[in-house]
């Protein structure tokens, strides 16, 4: 199997994993106003992953070596493989399994907008937007731009502390 692929599958499922867990212990229902720190343990988690598929990347050459742009382009391929199996989760996920996400964020979001001093009419304008923006088939494609958006970001950076310099070649023989 294809190294970016296989990598992309562990983060999708992964990424599945969390989000399923952060369901059952209800930080996507009742607890959703604690939500933030389980997105910081996805980011953890994406970072470890992209580390460890980009030095795959960099075991496969015969002399250990990693270009620059070899590494950015492995973790990208992780990172878009990766997006577009969360793509497809998060649909399933807010069409089947939590279809109520929106209205406990709509909640959470109210509590903010009235602390705000937000007038009824900005908060219904609001409210319209968020519950399009949560609706499946939006939300499904936030999940690849924003999986593929972090995951470019942590591998320009990781690529840059793996990258490696291919061995000197040997000398060519005397004539």
């Amino acid at each position: 199997m294809n190294t970016a692929l296989f990598y992309g599958l562990v983060l999708a499922l992964a990424n599945i994993v969390l989000s399923l867990a952060s369901y059952f212990l209800g930080f996507q229902t009742d607890r959703i106003a604690q939500e933030p720190w389980i997105g910081l343990l996805g980011i953890v988690v994406m970072v470890v992953i992209l580390w460890l598929g980009i030095r795959a990347k960099r075991a496969e050459a015969k002399d250990g070596s990693l270009a620059y742009g070899r590494g950015v382009g492995g973790g990208t391929l992780i990172s878009l493989y990766a997006g577009l199996i969360g793509m497809v989760y998060s649909f399933i996920h807010l069409t089947f399994i939590n279809h109520s996400y929106v209205d406990y964020r709509i909640d959470v979001a109210r509590q903010k907008w009235i602390q705000l001093g937000l007038k009824d009419a900005q908060m219904e304008v609001s409210e319209k937007v968020l519950r399009f923006a949560f609706a499946p088939v939006p939300f499904s494609i936030l999940t690849l731009l924003m999986t593929v958006s972090f995951g470019v970001v942590i591998a320009l950076i990781v690529a840059a502390l793996l990258k490696r310099a291919p061995s000197a070649a040997p000398p060519p023989p005397l004539s």
